[in-house]
């Protein structure tokens, strides 16, 4: 009796979906090719080059290889053969250069399997998320300024307001927002995904770093930079940014930021509107509200104080919670079990439970190790 061979009847997009599974997760588990083909090689005789060709779609492992290979990378054999989108047009909020390339792959990976993950809960709750935003005319025409104003019209946001929640904003224009905690100097990225949109946010940074990180995404998103392929542009990523700065803070109430020129005025918009101070200097100074020497002068006094990273003043945390609470509602109501939501990540469900926690805000740390039911039911 022969090897079972896994049968690709449907498209090439069926094969592509289970190379891209395998790269990812390969990829997350930081083994190199050679690394996999030697774990491997007491069972099967298979090479490096081999495992290449399953990642590049060019050969499709027989059934037990692709069991092999499931219990290597720690993941359920059937989440290898359900067909799964791939993430595209990726653009990232980060200082790339400093990112090493196996790192950005594993960060990738990881935004992948829990994409992947939160669409299929949706689908079992039968609950899209669906854009309530109007749409927004010759977006591609339109300056920074003048996107975030159509932006704020859309929402009715008037300029004399601040912006309540920036990951609402997102998700009202249908894109699908959630965290993934990095110490990788990445801020958060877009892509396309499913002929949709996807945010990804890292909450480990400041909350006016998080809100400027999400408009800025969602400039990508508006402008269409993610229905490309094309490398980073730094035009681009300038657009972005003025975008996202603007549509936090209008130019206006800028302008009454800096009136007086006073400190503590400068905290209170900081707080109100949910912007930095270093974000708000830069603009003055590049509009003309203060003056080089008085930008100047600020910087060096910011460094002295060491605000640079610690800067005064308090912003309410912008949370990207939906996906969590979709799990939780799954749990709740005994649609799903803590088991299916987990094999459909491709994890275990420590890694839920952990997801879940970091929602409430529970510290890894602060966790019973007897956690008991899965998840907090409402008494009936």
């Amino acid at each position: 009796m022969g090897i079972p061979i896994i049968r690709m009847s449907g498209a090439a997009d069926v094969r592509e979906s289970l190379a891209n599974k395998l790269k990812t997760a390969r990829t997350s588990t930081k083994m190199s090719t050679r690394a996999v083909a030697d774990r491997l090689s007491e069972r099967f005789p298979i090479s490096h080059a081999t495992i290449a060709n399953y990642e590049a779609g060019k050969s499709v492992p027989p059934m037990d290889v692709l069991a092999a290979l499931a219990e290597t990378y720690d993941r359920p054999l059937n989440w290898f053969l359900e067909r799964g989108e791939t993430l595209k047009g990726v653009r990232y909020r980060n200082l790339k250069s400093k990112v090493k390339a196996g790192d950005l792959h594993q960060f990738e990976a990881n935004v992948q399997r829990w994409i992947d993950a939160y669409v299929a809960v949706e689908v079992r709750l039968k609950k899209p998320l669906r854009a309530t935003a109007g749409k927004i005319k010759s977006v591609p025409r339109l300056d920074p300024e003048a996107l975030s104003r159509a932006v704020r019209e859309t929402l009715g946001i008037s300029i004399e307001e601040p912006v309540p929640n920036i990951v609402e904003v997102l998700e009202g224009f249908g894109i699908r927002v959630f965290e993934e905690p990095t110490e990788l100097r990445i801020d958060g990225l877009a892509a396309r995904y499913s002929g949709e949109y996807v945010v990804v946010l890292n909450p480990t940074v400041s909350n006016d770093r998080v809100r400027l990180n999400a408009a800025h995404e969602l400039a990508h998103v508006l402008y269409g930079d993610c229905d490309h392929d094309e490398a980073e542009d730094k035009l681009i990523e300038s657009r972005a940014f003025d975008f996202g700065s603007h549509l936090l803070l209008p130019n206006n109430q800028l302008k009454k930021a800096f009136t007086g020129k006073s400190m503590i005025r400068l905290v209170q918009f900081k707080e109100k509107f949910g912007i930095s101070l270093a974000a708000m200097v830069y603009r003055a100074e590049k509009l003309g509200f203060i003056t080089k020497p008085e930008a100047k002068s600020l910087w060096i006094e910011f460094a002295r104080r060491g605000w640079k990273s610690n800067e005064p003043g308090t912003i309410r945390p912008d949370r990207a919670t939906r996906f969590e609470q979709l799990i939780d509602e799954a749990i709740a109501t005994g649609k799903m079990s803590l088991k299916e939501v987990s094999d459909l990540a491709g994890v275990r469900p420590e890694a839920i439970r952990e997801r879940l926690n970091q929602a409430m805000g529970v510290p890894g740390d602060c966790a019973s190790e007897d956690e008991g039911a899965e998840t907090i039911r409402f008494p009936r």
